[in-house]
């Protein structure tokens, strides 16, 4: 890793070296395809914002599929400056980014996608906690990507509680895997981009997942079955940058940064909306995926009011507090998914 981090570092030096001085070209890394995916999509629309809106005098040059750094490297590689700008998948590091895992810890959850963006953006607005806890690792928040309401994805269709026992499901962080344990379900901690090969070769039979993520990743075609649970809406990603990087920008261009990041949050929710009206009535027209529903009261009944759950629900808090977060703040988050 440190070989891979130091030859990083390098190359980045000599690019940058390369670059009008009365410019800025970032280097984003991206864990995802370039194709297929609504955040993919946003993405190339803030670069394309950013060198419109600048004039040309900063561009955004985005590095797709992990080849500056997988999914799991993202954090170190912002953090070390191998690139400028990158999406932390939040929920995959539940320790690092304690405070910044709030609303992972509450699943299932009523707050849709648009809600929770703009209450995580209002919380690095106004809860200092928010910003420090990346500024440890040298990062500043740039805009958001939550996730719409999930539900799963499955090779066999699931109607009952009962026909959830025993079923192998991708999960990730620490809420997911406490609610498919309350269902008598198996969570298997695998990331996104495993979840086709897994499903494929039998070792998942099931993967939650948003409509629009099935098409992404081309779930539809190893399972068939779309399980419409009330999960709700919970959290995806950071787009971070690197904070030795965006202290050197003109405020200009910091302002520019600003200005997208509501406006990004804006345009990923307009895409995520059409292309799961898109889905609903292809899938409706083709029946290439079933969509089964699930009785909501008896799914919320048994994932509420299983004690791990509420274990994991009332457990950020604590640790928040034990990690410096003053208690009226930890309680003002708690207070603002809950309500």
């Amino acid at each position: 890793m440190k070989t891979f981090f130091a030859t990083a570092l390098m190359v980045g030096a000599s690019m940058g070296l390369a670059a009008p001085a009365s410019a800025e070209t970032l280097k984003w890394g991206e864990h995802l395809p370039q194709c297929c995916s609504m955040y993919a999509e946003a993405a190339r629309w803030m670069a394309e914002e950013a060198k419109t809106r600048s004039g040309g005098t900063l561009e955004i040059n985005i590095n797709w599929g992990g080849v500056l750094g997988t999914v799991s490297e993202i954090p170190d590689a912002l953090e070390h400056g191998i690139f400028d700008m990158g999406n932390v998948v939040t929920p995959y590091f539940p320790d690092q980014f304690l405070v910044n895992n709030a609303i992972p810890f509450f699943w299932p959850q009523p707050k849709s996608q648009a809600e929770l963006g703009e209450l995580f953006l209002k919380w690095h607005e106004e809860i200092p906690a928010f910003s420090a806890e990346l500024e440890r690792y040298n990062q500043k928040l740039i805009t958001v990507r939550p996730l719409p309401p999930y539900g799963l994805i499955c090779t066999t269709p699931i109607r009952t509680l009962e026909d959830f026992k025993g079923k192998r499901v991708r999960s990730y962080g620490v809420a997911l895997p406490a609610m498919l344990e309350a269902l008598g379900a198996v969570s298997v901690g695998l990331p996104d981009t495993e979840a086709y090969e897994a499903m494929s070769n039998n070792i998942l039979d099931c993967s939650a997942a948003d409509i629009a993520l099935i098409e992404a990743f081309q779930l539809h075609e190893v399972a068939k079955y779309f399980i419409d649970v009330p999960m709700g809406a919970s959290w995806g990603h950071m787009i971070t940058m690197n904070l030795d990087k965006y202290n050197s920008l003109s405020d200009e261009h910091k302002q520019l940064l600003e200005d997208l990041k509501h406006d990004h949050l804006t345009k990923l929710l307009e895409l995520f909306r059409a292309e799961e009206d898109r889905l609903l009535a292809q899938w409706a027209e083709d029946g290439s995926i079933e969509i089964v529903p699930f009785p909501a009261e008896e799914f919320l009944k048994a994932t509420l009011e299983y004690p791990l759950v509420q274990n994991v629900r009332n457990s950020w808090a604590g640790r928040a507090i034990a990690a410096g977060v003053p208690e009226a703040d930890a309680q003002r988050v708690v207070n603002d998914i809950n309500n």
